[in-house]
């Protein structure tokens, strides 16, 4: 039974375990599936289209029934002789509206297509919000990954310069303040080891919020992956992109048609309405002349509403300041995406030149590093030294693996300001992760 026991739980931790979706794109169908701010956003679009069908109700006819069971107990006379007999009436009747002009219920329908067309919009930026959380999440864990690696060899390497300092220092080739001096930088490194042990776990839990999911190990990025600027390399075409296809930019025009419909409908408050109307009624009682009567109405009425008490002018007023608001948000959301758009822009060509940059200061750090060591072998450099270009090259490295994952999610957040991100810009990415070994 212990065996059994510890074979089941064996199995729920691997299976709790999610192995094989490493690659980008396929955790971003793990957090299609599983994301919460996804679903909701997809929650409130679907009301919004029930509230469409909902407006169309009235242009549509309206059927009503009714029925009535009324118990009469008369008092009085009839001919000089007391009538006081009782009775029961029954009563039922279906009536038929149709509306056949009614111009603030059509204006109604308009304000719901536009509304529902806003909702889609605001769920194509949930939809693109959901790739670049995607990106930067599962980029974290890399990045997280690499610091940690980097943390890893640095302690290593420190750890053996302490070793080889304290070797030193019992032969008497150097004073104790080197030991030293090694020692605050092996502990130096342990923390940040540590650190990284510490940052790396909570990228990974914060990867499983979006899917749900844990993963054994992600697919790493190559080394050969392509850093070139966005083509065309104008920052005015990423702009005049953003304008034209942002969906946030689309929804901000769709709220301005919202209002400038809502505006029309409270003027239609002001219009007479006309519908028509049939009705079929029946009624019934069990007088000691019993009748049975039947009734069929046909016929037109029209209503206009004169005057309400200055409430259809308020409104009036009133849609007029939400449009006023809509016309407003909609230029600041304009400019806000511009904004975007030219900041992601220039991140990207300076992170371009950055990744170089940093492969080049990697590059001399690491010729400093060996170059220290060798000094300090031959007796020209000191352990001081010798731990500083360690650091110094560890650094180096940290920062140039950093540059390249800023990159990638700089150009992610630059598409989905210009409205073009797509899931096949996700694909795109994964021909440059490699299964990590081991």
């Amino acid at each position: 039974m212990r065996r059994l026991t510890a074979i089941s739980a064996a199995l729920i931790s691997v299976l709790s375990i999610h192995a094989q979706a490493q690659t980008l794109s396929g955790v971003y169908q793990d957090a299609l599936e599983n994301d919460y701010q996804l679903k909701i956003a997809r929650s409130e679009l679907n009301a919004v289209i029930e509230d469409e069908n909902a407006s169309w109700a009235g242009v549509k006819p309206t059927i009503t029934a009714g029925a009535s069971l009324t118990n009469n107990t008369p008092d009085g006379t009839s001919g000089g002789s007391p009538y006081n007999d009782n009775y029961t009436q029954t009563q039922m009747s279906v009536t038929l509206t149709q509306p056949l002009l009614n111009i603030g219920n059509i204006q109604m329908i308009g304000i719901a297509q536009a509304t529902t067309e806003k909702a889609r919009f605001d769920y194509q930026t949930a939809e693109m919000d959901l790739m670049v959380r995607v990106t930067e999440a599962f980029f974290s864990v890399l990045r997280a990954q690499d610091s940690l690696t980097s943390a890893q060899a640095q302690e290593k390497a420190i750890k053996r310069q302490l070793e080889q300092a304290r070797q030193q220092f019992k032969v008497g080739l150097i004073p104790i303040t080197g030991v030293n001096e090694a020692q605050a930088a092996f502990d130096g490194s342990r923390a940040a080891r540590i650190g990284a042990e510490g940052a790396l776990l909570i990228s990974e839990e914060s990867l499983q919020l979006l899917t749900g999911k844990s993963y054994s190990k992600l697919d790493t990025l190559a080394e050969d992956f392509p850093v070139e600027a966005p083509q065309p390399a104008t920052v005015q075409y990423w702009i005049d992109l953003a304008l034209a296809n942002n969906p946030d930019v689309k929804a901000a025009q769709k709220q301005r048609d919202v209002a400038q419909v809502a505006v029309k409908a409270a003027k239609a408050a002001y219009l007479p309405y006309v519908n028509a109307k049939a009705e079929f009624a029946y009624q019934n009682n069990d007088l000691a002349s019993k009748t049975d009567l039947t009734n069929l109405a046909l016929g037109v009425e029209l209503g206009w509403q004169i005057y309400a008490g200055g409430s259809t002018s308020a409104n009036i007023n009133k849609v007029g300041h939400y449009l006023n608001q809509s016309e407003q948000g909609l230029e600041l959301e304009r400019r806000s995406i511009a904004l975007s758009a030219r900041s992601y822009y220039i991140q990207v060509t300076t992170s371009v030149q950055q990744v170089e940059a940093r492969r080049q200061a990697l590059i001399s750090s690491e010729s400093a590093l060996k170059a220290t060591r060798s000094g300090y072998e031959v007796g020209t450099r000191n352990i001081v030294d010798v731990l500083q270009a360690e650091q110094a090259y560890y650094t180096a490295e940290t920062a140039y693996l950093d540059t390249r994952y800023s990159y990638l999610v700089n150009l992610i957040k630059l598409k989905q300001a210009a409205g073009t991100l797509k899931q096949e810009d996700i694909a795109a990415l994964d021909q440059w992760l490699r299964r990590k070994a081991g």
